[in-house]
């Protein structure tokens, strides 16, 4: 399993915007064969800062995701406005409950 976590830097001026593109993507990247969450939120307005959570099977899966049109596009626009050095990519395996 591969988990993408951390946050995704703007300027406040867009951190709105920014939340709301990544949230139109939501909806479709959770049909995707292997997305098993893939959520945004805003963390802080001051410092321009949206919180990223996605977890997917796997590379393949991710992958495949990184080249649908609505994402190249998505970062291709946003691109030189966020900073993604904040987000991490995480190998996963032996999931359990949160209180195993």
């Amino acid at each position: 399993m591969i988990i993408l976590a951390g946050h995704l830097k703007t300027s406040p001026d867009f951190v709105f915007d920014l939340a709301n593109t990544l949230r139109a993507l939501v909806e479709p990247t959770l049909k995707e064969n292997g997305c098993l969450n893939y959520h945004f939120a805003i963390d802080s307005e001051e410092e321009g800062t949206v919180l990223v959570y996605e977890r997917w099977r796997d590379q393949d899966s991710l992958s495949m995701h990184l080249s649908q049109p609505s994402v190249t596009g998505v970062l291709g626009a946003w691109g030189d406005r966020i900073d993604t050095s904040g987000v991490r990519k995480f190998d996963a395996s032996n999931e359990r409950g949160f209180m195993d």
